[in-house]
């Protein structure tokens, strides 16, 4: 097999003094193949691995950590989706869901990629659940989550971190390999840029993975990469609390660039709330329908009904040090004990939450102005009273607001985060990556936060992981399909 070098003029140049000379050690080497190999043992990586191997092929994972520690882990375990056996009491639509998360990106998703999240996250679901993964329904939430968002519930643990042992668990029951501490730096290809494999680093040699039917990278974004998110979002987004795992360092980019992949999108990303720490997620929270939100002088500043995505960036750019709080009530458990599963989630991730029974309690606690946070419920109470919220700057879009008059109340921090990247290697519907002249590359798949095109601007709760979802088993079936072709 030719194996396409990238550097061929690099020894024209050393002969003629152009470059110095490096002495470098030999490192041991090896080969071997198989039908599929996927890039990073994430949601999207281990979804695509079970979904190759049920199709037949001989599959391994690789992960350059020594444990599945991508961003999925950090995350509350919601997939958006319509359809699925959880939903069988709330009709809905794929079309009505298509149209909202085109609706929410600009129009600027890939329509082919979203009618596919459309068509299959509902099934993707039910095949989650048939290998064991527990899931509740949250109904009736605001538009356009409605009753569109299934929760893996993490018992002790992060929701995400369910998902990811679930699938874990089929995995080892299927025999797919997990090659753990294996690094992936360069594609391999022939002289056609045709994808062959993948170069990997173990701690001792270079291992050359041959893939009959393609690479898959779901190797996550480059949130973690503060060079990359300077260059391709701003240098305003370095104060961004890091949301997720800190190995997501843009593989899919410097990997795809020397195939000529087209990269799009790379200066959107999957903003949400977080604690100023990063130690836990106020999100779910944020979106219960009580409560307001205040910077740390203590007035409104952004629209509670907001998504988590804009909320997250207004956080970042209207604030001067990056802080606002959820003041929220006692009486916010009304919501499925929204409130006192949090503050139990939290005192176990070892993060205290200001509390008082009075609003100027909780204001000294939390270290905002007392006067300006009475002043800003008075406002808001006299508001819901008189039905006259929407009238507020920014409006309370809320369609049934609550006072804040039921002790005791907590401050719950939350810090503009970033949690993973929209932009990538583009993809089309079959999650193939395409070249700068919309042209597929042969054997190169990518789905997740590697992948580019599905997501723009902002989404469903719940679209992340079901795109993980989605596109990973979408690439592990083509993969699959490609490299029966190829015997």
């Amino acid at each position: 097999m030719k194996r396409r070098s990238l550097f061929k003029v690099a020894p024209i140049l050393m002969a003629a003094g152009g470059l110095p000379t490096l002495a470098r050690a030999q490192a041991t080497s090896s080969q071997n193949e198989w039908d599929v190999v996927v890039v990073g043992a994430g949601f999207a990586g281990l979804c695509a691995a079970l979904e190759a191997a049920e199709k037949g092929a001989k599959v391994v994972l690789i992960e350059k950590m020594n444990r599945p520690d991508g961003t999925t882990i950090y995350s509350s375990g919601w997939i958006a989706c319509v359809g699925s056996k959880f939903q069988k009491d709330h009709p809905d639509s794929k079309e009505a869901f298509f149209n909202d998360m085109m609706k929410l990106s600009g129009y600027r998703s890939d329509p082919e990629c979203i009618k596919v999240y459309a068509e299959e996250a509902g099934d993707g679901v039910d095949w989650l659940a048939s290998h064991g993964t527990p899931f509740y329904l949250w109904e009736n939430l605001p538009a356009p989550e409605l009753s569109r968002c299934l929760i893996s519930p993490g018992d002790g643990i992060t929701g995400g971190s369910q998902l990811v042992r679930c699938v874990l668990k089929a995995l080892e029951k299927k025999g797919v390999p997990i090659h753990y501490n294996t690094k992936a730096i360069e594609l391999i290809t022939d002289d056609l840029l045709n994808v062959k494999g993948v170069v990997c680093l173990t701690k001792d040699k270079r291992v050359e993975y041959l893939a009959k039917g393609g690479v898959i990278l779901t190797t996550g974004g480059y949130a973690a990469n503060q060079a990359m998110v300077t260059q391709f979002i701003g240098p305003w987004a370095s104060r961004l609390v890091l949301r997720g795992s800190p190995w997501i360092t843009g593989e899919n980019i410097t990997m795809t660039q020397k195939v000529m992949a087209k990269l799009v999108n790379l200066d959107q990303f999957y903003a949400g709330p977080m604690t100023p720490t990063g130690k836990a997620n106020p999100s779910p929270l944020m979106h219960a329908g009580y409560g307001i939100q205040v910077n740390s002088q203590g007035k409104r500043f952004v629209e509670e009904t907001w998504l988590q995505v804009p909320k997250a960036k207004a956080i970042a750019e209207r604030t001067p040090d990056n802080i606002s709080y959820m003041l929220i009530g006692q009486d916010a458990d009304k919501n499925s004990n929204i409130l006192t599963n949090t503050l139990t989630r939290f005192r176990r991730l070892g993060y205290e939450v200001p509390s008082g029974n009075t609003i100027e309690e909780v204001a000294k606690k939390a270290g905002v102005p007392v006067n300006n946070l009475l002043a800003t419920v008075k406002e808001f109470n006299a508001a819901v009273k008189k039905g006259k919220c929407k009238e507020l700057v920014p409006p309370y879009s809320y369609d049934e607001p609550h006072a804040l008059e039921t002790g005791p109340y907590y401050m719950i921090p939350a810090a503009g985060g970033i949690a993973s990247t929209f932009g990538g290697p583009k993809i089309n519907g079959k999650a193939e990556v395409v070249n700068t002249e919309n042209r597929t590359i042969p054997g190169l798949y990518a789905a997740g936060a590697a992948a580019g095109g599905v997501w723009y601007q902002d989404d469903i709760g719940g679209n992340q992981l079901g795109g993980c979802m989605v596109f990973g088993r979408v690439a592990g079936r083509n993969a699959a399909l490609r490299a029966k072709e190829q015997n």
